[in-house]
């Protein structure tokens, strides 16, 4: 059931029928024509934060607050005043209107600040945000799409068009496992998987989970690559993506949203693209400007966070000092870019490939790279701990013994090269706190698949005492 949800993206479930559409089918809507107006004829609206005016979504866990406004496309002369509550009837009348099912999220777990009042003071555009509560007791369908439908009533305005309820779609995801796996009663290592984009889909990463506890095997899917360019006629350095990637991001409710949906981290790769701009070659300015475009990113498709690759890029050019704003190839540049990033954005993860500049990491501004990346994670074969050169790093930062699943490369633990430089359990032993596994794939037909499945099986009972749980599928490339 949950697998069939997953390819179909996400389903509207009627409580009764079952009858269901594609979530690309729900419909958001946009500015009604019936409006309400105020006294003096000024249109007035209720909207969320994204500009919404009849309808807006919201996917959470355990609970979340969504603000709302009252806004006016002319300042009022006076004070126009709302107040929203809860009413069955707006969801009669919305899945009346738009030919679908969608059951009511209980009304006893909304609660709205100050009563559900809003003011759009004497000219003013919008009120203040009046915050929309919900809270989960981990009892709902987390695959469904339910409906909070509000009233709004204007306490000294006209009506016109009936446009007078709100519905705020919501997928309650609470009752996911999640993807925290213990040893021992504490937090047990990280799993980051990296998804070649070109050729395999990172759903995929769904059908790994633990016995028992539902828990995914996976923490962290990285999107490999999206690429760092420089634009000669412009001057810009911009976060390029090609087909593949854009795809994947354009589609995000279909490819993204389900990782998410099961508390799997999805970060963006960003790698050398053959010109001068590169993670290590970019001057701090141009690092800052940067840095706020992967930000720009980030918000754009809601991702969880970067992971930086210092490869193919033309370090010649960069040497030769020719175009203001590059330097040549370095840790230092490295480590401004990573700092600028993590400024940009503190909240969001950042991953270190730990590769050519990105070997070592220094302090930026008093800042250590312990406090700038979360994970820094070993090339292939590469045995020395990153804490040497990553001044400040925790052991349960760094992660060693990376797995490469191509077949040229069969750096796997099935291999015995690897075995004969990395053990699993001492990994874990040591307190390393993650696996890099580069290139994930395990279809039907490939001929390493059979050692992968082995291998990852291994990981479960070698890191968490636990067993894995794989569901069979394998999600084909289909963007």
């Amino acid at each position: 059931m949950i697998k069939n949800i997953i390819k179909s993206l996400i389903l509207l479930t009627a409580a009764a029928t079952m009858a269901s559409c594609d979530k690309s089918e729900i419909y958001l809507g946009g500015a009604d024509t019936g409006v309400i107006e105020s006294p003096d004829g000024n249109v007035v609206y209720v909207s969320d934060g994204n500009g919404r005016t009849d309808v807006g979504y919201v996917e959470f866990s355990k609970s979340f607050t969504l603000d709302l406004y009252l806004r006016s496309s002319k300042a009022p002369a006076g004070n126009v005043t709302a107040t929203l509550s809860y009413d069955p009837e707006v969801l009669e009348r919305y899945n009346s209107g738009n030919a679908t099912e969608v059951p009511a999220f209980p009304a006893d777990r909304v609660s709205l600040a100050d009563g559900g009042k809003m003011t759009l003071a004497e000219g003013s555009l919008s009120s203040a945000p009046m915050g929309v509560s919900l809270t989960s007791d981990g009892s709902l369908d987390p695959s469904t799409v339910y409906a909070v439908p509000l009233k709004v009533n204007v306490d000294n305005g006209v009506l016109s068009g009936g446009a007078d309820g709100y519905v705020i779609l919501v997928q309650d995801v609470t009752a996911f496992p999640g993807t925290e796996k213990l040893f021992e009663g504490k937090p047990g290592m990280k799993i980051v998987g990296v998804f070649e984009v070109n050729d395999h889909n990172p759903l995929n990463a769904l059908g790994f989970t633990m016995k028992g506890s539902g828990k995914q095997f996976f923490d962290i899917v990285v999107l490999f690559s999206a690429n760092i360019n420089y634009d000669a006629a412009t001057g810009r350095v911009y976060v390029s993506r090609n087909e593949n990637v854009q795809a994947l991001l354009d589609q995000r409710q279909k490819y993204i949203v389900p990782l998410q949906q099961r508390g799997i981290k999805v970060v963006l790769g960003i790698l050398g693209n053959h010109d001068i701009s590169g993670v290590s070659t970019l001057g701090n300015e141009r690092a800052r400007e940067f840095a706020k475009e992967v930000k720009q990113v980030c918000d754009a498709y809601q991702l969880d966070g970067i992971f930086l690759d210092d490869e193919y890029t033309d370090y010649e050019a960069a040497k030769e000092g020719k175009i203001p704003g590059f330097v040549r190839q370095s840790t230092e540049a490295a480590s401004r870019l990573a700092y600028e990033i993590r400024c940009a954005q503190p909240s969001r993860l950042l991953l270190s490939y730990r590769y050519q500049a990105l070997y070592r990491s220094v302090a930026v501004n008093g800042m250590q790279p312990s406090e700038i990346w979360d994970y820094v994670l070993n090339d292939y074969k590469v045995t020395d701990n990153p804490v040497s050169t990553y001044p400040g790093l925790r052991q349960d930062q760094a992660g060693t013994g990376s797995w490469n699943c191509s077949d040229w490369s069969q750096w796997i633990p099935s291999n015995p090269s690897w075995t004969g430089l990395f053990s699993l359990t001492g990994m874990r032993k040591e307190g390393y706190g993650a696996l890099m596994i580069y290139n994930f794939q395990c279809s039907p037909t490939y001929g390493l698949t059979r050692f992968i499945l082995n291998d990852v099986g291994q990981v479960a009972r070698d890191f968490w005492n636990g067993e894995i749980d794989y569901d069979g599928s394998w999600y084909p490339k289909d963007y």
